[in-house]
């Protein structure tokens, strides 16, 4: 009787420690999107790209002709420099190096290098 109650907490054990590094888990990624989020805020500018984002409503504005459309910002993914997001039905792959980010946008082969305005 005694080996039972042992095995059933030893699997106890294994479950509760399997559902707290699934949680570790996954607050890593969500961290990691906040923090990525804050660093984007802000106007990217390129030669013929810009990007406007406000990570407090979680939106952004990628055509300049209509300032005034925002679209939702999702995080994909972020992997060390290197963020996947989509403004609206966009997807954007971005590589960032300071205050510069090139980005691809799916579907397109070009790619565009745009710099963090310093102004609010």
């Amino acid at each position: 009787m005694l080996r039972e109650h042992r095995r059933c907490a030893l699997k106890i054990t294994r479950c509760l420690l399997n559902v707290a590094i699934g949680l570790l888990l996954g607050l890593v990624p969500a961290s990691a999107q906040l923090n990525m989020r804050k660093f984007l805020e802000g106007h990217w500018v390129g030669e013929d790209l810009q990007i406007r984002v406000d990570q407090d409503a979680v939106q952004a504005n990628d055509n300049p002709d209509k300032p005034f459309e925002w679209s939702p910002l999702v995080i994909k993914n972020v992997t060390g420099g290197m963020i996947v997001f989509q403004i609206g039905a966009r997807q954007y792959i971005g590589l960032i190096e300071g205050q510069q980010m090139t980005v691809t946008i799916s579907g397109s082969s070009r790619s565009y290098v745009l710099t963090k305005d310093p102004k609010p």
